[in-house]
């Protein structure tokens, strides 16, 4: 009876085991993530005062535009994840996600992004670029590089550097996704206040 009893319980445990291994993820299986976006239902109409500011294509640092999330394993390593990938190309999704969040943030211009549609001469740009776009070892995700605003002549208004560093909530690619996109957040408030004080046509008057 002893023996039949052990044997129960080891059939048990092995289903046990096997139904929770069941559960898990495959190696194989392939994770995609979305860049979370501005709410279209909150982006206001435009306003026929408004003027134009085009945004520009993101820059993207060469390590960063690959498909795989990436994550920074040291002071001088960096891998590419091969089952979590961007859903859509990582500069496209930044590009809009600074669209629609400047039209949210600031009213005193109208950003659209750059199409072939949009005469591009005697209209202010911004551009962004990219150094940093990743998790890293520290525990948190790390957002770094450059904004560049030129006026409608295409005088350069101001170049401001830009680094953040947001704690993952838990281990993971999702929460380094959430922890990447609350520094686009960080990082397009920064841009809405000064572009909310600046004055990229000629002949335009000072919001301050």
């Amino acid at each position: 009876m002893k023996f039949r009893h052990c044997l129960l319980s080891a059939v048990w445990l092995a289903g046990l085991v096997l139904t929770g291994c069941s559960s898990q993820p495959e190696e194989s299986d392939i994770t995609t993530y979305l860049l979370p976006q501005s709410s279209e239902q909150s982006v206001p109409a435009l306003v026929i005062q408004q003027p134009i500011l085009v945004i520009s294509p993101v820059e993207m640092a060469l390590h960063l535009t690959g498909t795989g999330l990436v994550y920074q394993t040291s002071h001088t390593a960096v891998v590419q994840a091969q089952q979590n990938l961007w859903a859509e190309d990582i500069t496209r999704q930044l590009t809009r996600r600074i669209n629609g969040d400047l039209r949210l943030k600031q009213s005193r211009y109208w950003p659209t992004e750059l199409s072939a549609a949009i005469k591009t001469a005697n209209v202010p740009k911004l551009q962004v670029r990219v150094n940093a776009f990743n998790g890293h070892f520290s525990g948190s995700a790390y957002f770094s590089g450059e904004w560049i605003l030129t006026g409608q002549s295409g005088d350069l208004k101001t170049v401001q550097p830009f680094s953040f560093q947001v704690p993952l909530k838990e281990p993971g690619y999702s929460a380094q996704v959430d922890a990447l996109s609350e520094a686009v957040n960080r990082l397009t408030t920064q841009i809405a206040q000064r572009v909310s004080a600046m004055t990229l046509y000629s002949g335009e008057r000072s919001s301050l």
